[in-house]
């Protein structure tokens, strides 16, 4: 027994002292003193931004590598504010491990708007970067402030097509199937909007089936775009429980919201269209049946659909209900197109089939 004891009390005494030396190896990494330099773009250089070339390139910004005295993964973010604020309230615009970032026209012309410019006059943008690693009492690192000037224009957007993506929804992760698009404001390209059901875990917006870029997700409260895959990756639009949403992005602020969807869920049975878009004539006495979705009931689809220009609506059996635009007739320009209805909020949309 007096063995055993004495082997005991060695364990405890060996292990302490091994928790002591490694107590005593363990390191708080802390910065370079010297500060680290914005390379690119030179202080008060001037760019002029173009609406009609919105993925476009504005701004390519490097840097110099920090050190933290160890090898180690170091994060940088590229941040934005107000001239002469002094970063009281940064704006984070991209974040990578790597010592450079691109800014499209789209992106930086939304972020000059929100943190103040006139459109068609110059104004002044401060940027510096944050440096910080993933130790527990490390210190960020911040660059020198550098100073721009844009010019941004008035907030136009191009008609872009917007799918969702990620755990939330009826594709998954998947680029290539199941993708159901949201609903862009048939008078405001910026405006995308989405009511209807979603599984927990967040999704993302892809512009183009098959390409995980241009995409759309966060960063924080905002809207976080990615114009190329080799940009930083956005998280995702949050969805904590499975259910049914309301969902607005507006792609030139940047801007979202999302909360849960509190009206009626009572579904449809089917769902057609009518009008003289159809083409053969007589197109108000045919009708055209959509195809209910399998993940979300209130979602309707109707695939390569080669109309004439005119008018329509969509209804159910006997008119008992109807939607269009505003309550009255859809105008629609002759081409082939994938037809979506979302019952739940009347919202539409006609994409074109190449």
């Amino acid at each position: 027994m007096k063995n055993i004891y004495k082997i005991f009390i060695a364990i405890v005494m060996l292990t302490g002292l091994w928790s002591c030396e490694n107590e005593e190896n363990l390191m708080i990494l802390e910065p370079q003193e010297a500060a680290f330099a914005i390379i690119t773009p030179e202080a008060g250089s001037s760019t002029i931004l173009n609406k009609e070339t919105p993925n476009n390139t504005a701004l390519t910004v490097t840097w110099e590598k920090v050190s933290y005295g160890a090898p180690t993964i170091i994060t940088y973010a590229l941040q934005f504010a107000k001239a002469d604020t002094e970063f009281a309230v940064p704006v984070d615009i991209s974040s990578s491990t790597s010592t450079h970032a691109t800014v499209s026209v789209a992106e930086l012309n939304a972020k000059a708007l929100e943190l103040g410019l006139e459109a068609g006059v110059e104004g002044t943008i401060e940027m510096r970067i944050k440096s910080t690693v993933g130790t527990t009492g490390s210190e960020p690192k911040f660059s020198d402030v550098i100073t721009i000037v844009v010019t941004p224009y008035e907030g136009v957007t191009p008609a872009v097509d917007l799918y969702l993506i990620g755990p939330g929804t009826a594709a998954g992760w998947s680029v290539t199937d199941n993708l159901m698009p949201i609903f862009r404001d048939p008078r405001e390209n910026a405006k995308h909007y989405y009511t209807g059901y979603l599984n927990k875990d967040g999704f993302k917006l892809i512009e183009q089936i098959g390409f995980w870029a241009p995409m759309y997700g966060t960063n924080g409260d905002k809207v976080q775009y990615r114009a190329t895959e080799g940009d930083a990756d956005p998280a995702v639009f949050p969805t904590t429980a499975a259910g049914y949403y309301s969902f607005e992005i507006n792609l030139e602020s940047l801007t979202y919201t999302i909360a849960p969807y509190t009206g009626s869920t009572a579904t449809n049975s089917e769902i057609s269209y009518s009008g003289d878009v159809i083409p053969g004539g007589d197109g108000w006495s045919k009708n055209i049946a959509l195809t209910q979705s399998t993940f979300d009931p209130h979602i309707w689809k109707v695939s390569a659909q080669t109309l004439n220009a005119g008018k329509m609506k969509f209804h159910t059996s006997g008119w008992a209900k109807e939607w269009g635009d505003n309550g009255g007739d859809i105008i629609v320009e002759a081409g082939k197109y994938d037809i979506w209805l979302n019952d739940l909020d009347g919202r539409y949309m006609f994409i074109k089939v190449q």
